[in-house]
């Protein structure tokens, strides 16, 4: 059972992420937090004791969010390794979208806008880029295996590059307002390896 204090809590992580993309971690105030969740302050306090442990909950809530959406992905057992890679990123799309195409790529907004000494932010993004190469490369020796991309692949080499063309086109989806450019990218590197 979900006490109110847990629901509070999660209400805040998705307000503060929500006001983060729009006005920027530094120019966010704890009361604006405070103001815009309508979760008293003394809760949120008690969650949170500054907006530096709250950068860190709202990134462990991107991390939760992606792992969600990767793990439908790869539960998919009946699609090739092309269609998981797409359904994991219309799933991005539809979230870019619904947030008003704001954050391409939360990872990267939030880093930016983190202070330098927030070591803990960076170290948990850049965890989550290492492991979620690991799981690209592993779709990508999969795909090789079932005879979908080229025997002679470099898995390691292809899958850096497959996380560095998904945040180009998260960044330009972000930019131009335009989230087929996730999934047009990746139809185009799809097309390299076979």
């Amino acid at each position: 059972m979900t006490n109110h204090k847990t629901i509070n809590k999660e209400h805040v992580v998705n307000v503060a992420a929500k006001l983060f993309f729009e006005k920027g971690f530094i120019y966010t105030s704890m009361d604006e937090i405070v103001r815009v969740s309508k979760v008293s302050k003394s809760n949120v306090y008690y969650h949170f004791s500054n907006k530096e442990e709250l950068l860190d909950a709202v990134i462990d809530f991107w991390i939760s969010s992606y792992q969600k959406d990767l793990e439908i992905a790869l539960s998919q057992t009946e699609l090739s390794v092309k269609e998981k890679i797409l359904l994991f990123l219309d799933n991005l799309s539809t979230g870019i979208e619904e947030r008003d195409y704001q954050g391409g790529c939360p990872f990267i907004t939030l880093a930016m806008q983190a202070p330098n000494d927030t070591t803990s932010v960076k170290e948990k993004i850049s965890y989550f880029f290492t492991s979620l190469t690991s799981v690209c490369e592993n779709l990508i020796r999969e795909g090789i295996e079932k005879k979908e991309f080229k025997e002679e692949i470099d898995a390691p080499e292809v899958a850096s590059l497959f996380i560095t063309n998904l945040e180009g086109a998260l960044f330009l989806a972000e930019i131009k307002k335009d989230n087929s450019i996730i999934t047009t990218t990746a139809k185009q590197l799809f097309k390299l390896l076979v």
